[in-house]
């Protein structure tokens, strides 16, 4: 069971920058109501799962992860390659992670569309307490992660890559990204309820990114092929991505890159 004071403090340790963990905590509390109001809709109108404050906070955190084992492994980010700090891209994996499904609130079709519209303004106050000299660039990168985190938009950023991946790997029991109908079972509803854990750890020089997954029916695999392959494949991380599901069928264990 997820808490948002939980995942407030694996964030704060993960950013390592006491001042952007303090922009992105105060502006998590006060759009909290944008993120209330998008999961209401969600479950209400359309009746879908969680897309809620613990999803934007479960995806931040693990964006920040993601973020951290590629540059252990030496990979240059978007903005690095661009001759800016490390810093510009826990800004924009973090506030892109934050503020990525607040469009569903207007409509699921083209939400990540609807949800850069929405975040336009607030990125625009929070990119001008951080940066003066080159202030558009990194509101643009931060909004293209936003963007881009649809399976169906071709990432061009690793920071909107790693927050697609990331948006992916919320899929535990009740919290899948397949969107279904909670009323109705079918192989949507029982993939989405098979898988019981998610980590992300570090792998290989190859593949940097291991994403194990735990499911207690292999029906989960469904979910895993619909949703995390799709969005590693839209990503620019494709090949550097290494899954171990572990099936709960007579314990096997399946690995796949993607």
């Amino acid at each position: 069971m997820y808490t948002e004071e939980a995942l407030l403090k694996e964030i704060r340790e993960l950013f390592g920058d006491d001042k952007l963990f303090e922009a992105y905590e105060r502006t998590f509390r006060e759009y909290h109501y944008y993120f209330d109001t998008t999961n209401y809709i969600v479950l209400n109108v359309y009746q879908f799962n969680d897309h809620g404050p613990v999803h934007v906070l479960l995806t931040t955190r693990r964006a920040l992860e993601l973020l951290r084992i590629l540059k252990k492994f030496g990979i240059q980010t978007t903005a690095e390659k661009l001759g800016k700090p490390l810093w510009w891209s826990k800004f924009i994996v973090a506030f892109g992670a934050l503020f990525h499904d607040i469009g569903n609130m207007i409509h699921r079709i083209n939400h990540y569309e609807f949800s850069v519209f929405l975040a336009e303004p607030i990125i625009e106050r929070l990119v001008k307490e951080f940066e003066r000299r080159d202030p558009l660039l990194l509101k643009a990168l931060t909004l293209n992660a936003i963007y881009t985190h649809d399976e169906h938009v071709p990432c061009t950023t690793i920071e909107g890559s790693i927050v697609t991946i990331a948006d992916g790997c919320d899929m535990e029991a009740g919290r899948s990204r397949l969107v279904h109908k909670k009323d109705r079972v079918d192989i949507h509803a029982v993939s989405a309820l098979a898988i019981e854990r998610v980590e992300i750890h570090e792998g290989s020089e190859r593949q940097p990114i291991l994403i194990e997954i735990w499911m207690k029916h292999p029906a989960g695999i469904f979910q895993v092929d619909e949703i995390l392959t799709k969005k590693v494949k839209s990503s620019l991380l494709a090949g550097k991505v290494k899954l171990r599901i572990h099936t709960g069928k007579d314990g096997e264990t399946l690995e796949k890159v993607i």
